[in-house]
């Protein structure tokens, strides 16, 4: 059902001559409908363009990851595999280091905790997951490599929604 309003007018309201409008000295600001938010140190979103932290259940299983990554891992240092491949899946320190120490071992200036053969047996065993905080998970896998059994305990952190590993340790 159409609603009939009456046009606004075209011309706007004539002036009287007999008084002048009156004139304000003081300027006074228009009153708003609603009153502006100053942001506080609460409310402030402070913009960041690094990593951003990823909550657990944005990520994937923590273990699964783990494995896969602990098994690259150990065929990184047997030499089957370079260690470009695991840049996407560590930070960039934990890279940096993890290369240097290659580099360390290959010149011969310091030896890694083991060096397995092309040929060894690599097999995972039993994981171990812990998760202190939100988007954290810390995991420990037990390897057989070859004869020894090593436990390589990692930390994964979420970040910009998948696992990266900022820590790693070979017992």
């Amino acid at each position: 059902m159409p609603v009939i309003t009456r046009p606004p007018a075209l011309e706007p309201p004539a002036l009287t001559l007999l008084r002048p409008p009156a004139l304000h000295l003081r300027s006074v600001p228009p009153e708003l409908p609603f009153r502006p938010a100053v942001p506080t140190k609460a409310t402030a979103k402070k913009v960041s363009f690094g990593p951003q932290a990823t909550p657990r259940n944005a990520l994937p299983d923590p273990i699964a990851h783990a494995r896969a990554l602990v098994l690259a891992l150990l065929e990184v240092l047997s030499g089957r595999r370079p260690v470009q491949q695991l840049r996407a899946h560590l930070t960039e320190d934990a890279y940096h280091r993890l290369a240097g120490r290659l580099q360390r071992a290959r010149a011969g200036v310091r030896s890694t905790p083991y060096r397995p053969r092309n040929r060894t047996r690599i097999h995972l065993g039993r994981t171990l997951l812990c998760e202190p905080a939100d988007g954290v998970a810390e995991v420990t896998v037990l390897a057989d490599v070859g004869t020894r059994t090593r436990a390589v305990a990692i930390r994964l952190e979420g970040l910009d929604g998948r696992w990266r590993c900022p820590v790693l340790t070979i017992l």
